[in-house]
């Protein structure tokens, strides 16, 4: 757990993709819960979650390379420094060595190491000891934890925690690179005592032992090699001196992949242009899909005169749905008015209108309804602090749809008279209301069909 979160930290984008897929899975739960057992089933579930794939997987793709590309360039770097501090010609070998082998680590931070408390002193500050990664990123921006202690004589002690003991030892290069040791004494095995700043700035002392890394620096040189001795121990005695390597302390880039297709213009807008066809393809094509409702089969299908019949039968009644024939004679208009409402609250007058129509087309050659759906919103409101109105209307296909909301406030009817009644209570579930249609429709024969729009003969086969 503590080595995702580390992954999450050094890589924000990875963190973002996988919050994606978490909150994508609690929808996918929850609206699946909710539209089982609808004419469409989970189909529509299919729908979005594929166009979101389209769209978005890509650069959630792109980020994880990213991720990736950099761990493998930090894993090269450290394999590199363990094989040059080794002194021998293998790699593997020297990887081995490093890490220490089955068994070779003793303790979380491996061979030698020791209490941070000790690195910090028993007598640091708990309030001055904070994330080392914030001002030292080039050193310590690849270590599962570093932290650092200020004292307020100007001293500090740094300790990280790598994930090997060759990703150790290259941050010691970094560490000595970064702060352009001077004077230096010691070697890579005994640590290194040196002055900042080619020599004219204040002493440091960095030692690795297994897997993780130590430093201290401090006004005088007795003081630094002193902080270590009391955590780490005496220098081994009878050890040549050796200075750090020259490295580069640059870390190596966190957008390598992405960095690298931005300077390839023709690869971008190919894959562009690839990308788009397959979401316009699939917005078309799997919107029909999902939406569809076929006849059981075995079901006689009846003529396009009786099939009308059956939907303008439906309108019969007071309830909110209007079922009348088209205006070119061959449609049938289905519309619910299912929030019509007037209202005061808090010294204002307030109209809400909520309206869905569905436009059926019978294709009776296929035996084929071809459903086209419209929905608008109208809200407005007036006080003394002005008018306020909103109207918003859309077409397309509308797979999912609830609303149920409580209005308090003093109910007005159409003439603006109170009607004593003390709210309005909106409920509206879409799938239940198209289910008398859509069975009147498949109970006939005929498949159930919602398209974007009606297209000619010629290209249905993008619509449908």
């Amino acid at each position: 757990m503590n080595r995702l979160l580390s992954i999450f930290r050094e890589y924000p984008a990875v963190a973002g993709v996988a919050v994606f897929l978490g909150v994508s899975v609690v929808l996918l739960v929850v609206l699946g819960t909710m539209m089982r057992g609808t004419a469409t089933g989970l189909r529509p579930l299919v729908f979005f979650f594929g166009f979101l794939a389209i769209v978005g997987g890509p650069q959630a793709v792109v980020h994880l390379m990213d991720a990736w590309a950099h761990r493998q360039a930090l894993l090269r770097e450290a394999e590199r420094a363990a094989a040059e501090g080794s002194g021998t010609g293998s790699t593997a070998a020297a990887v081995v060595s490093e890490v220490g082998g089955p068994g070779g680590e003793s303790g979380e931070g491996g061979e030698g190491a020791v209490a941070w408390s000790k690195v910090f002193g028993a007598d640091a500050d708990p309030g001055l000891i904070t994330d080392a990664k914030r001002g030292l990123d080039p050193v310590v921006g690849d270590a599962l934890e570093a932290r650092i202690s200020f004292r307020q004589s100007g001293e500090s002690a740094l300790a990280a925690r790598f994930e090997n003991a060759a990703a150790a030892a290259r941050a010691m290069e970094r560490y000595a690179e970064f702060f352009r040791f001077g004077g230096v004494t010691g070697n890579r095995e005994a640590g290194w005592t040196a002055r900042r700043h080619g020599g004219q700035g204040e002493w440091n002392h960095v030692v690795r032992r297994g897997r993780e890394l130590y430093a201290w620096s401090g006004a005088s040189r007795e003081g630094v090699e002193g902080r270590r001795v009391e955590a780490v121990g005496p220098m081994p005695e009878g050890m040549a001196d050796e200075a750090p390597r020259a490295v580069a302390v640059g870390r190596p880039s966190k957008r390598a992949v992405s960095t690298r297709l931005s300077r390839q213009p023709r690869v971008a807008l190919a894959f562009l242009g690839i990308n788009l066809v397959l979401a316009v393809g699939w917005f078309f094509k799997a919107a029909a899909w999902c939406s569809r409702v076929s006849p059981e089969a075995g079901v006689v299908a009846v003529d396009a005169a009786g099939l009308r019949g059956r939907l303008l039968g439906l309108g019969a009644g007071d309830g909110p749905m209007e079922v009348r024939a088209g205006g070119d004679g061959r449609s049938v208009e289905v519309t619910w008015r299912y929030a019509d409402a007037r209202w005061l609250d808090l010294m204002r007058a307030n109209r809400l209108r909520r309206v869905h129509r569905l436009v059926l087309e019978l294709d009776e050659a296929a035996r084929k309804v071809r459903v086209r759906e419209y929905w608008s919103a109208f809200d407005a409101s007036a006080g003394v602090d002005g008018v306020r109105v909103a109207w918003k209307a859309a077409v397309g296909i509308q797979l999912f749809q609830v609303d149920h909301r409580k209005i308090a406030g003093v109910v007005l009817d159409p003439n603006g008279r109170p009607t004593g009644e003390g709210g309005v209570t909106i409920r509206w579930d879409l799938q239940a209301m198209k289910a008398p249609v859509i069975e009147a429709v498949t109970g006939s024969g005929w498949t159930w069909q919602p398209v974007v729009w009606s297209g000619p003969a010629g290209l249905r086969w993008l619509t449908e």
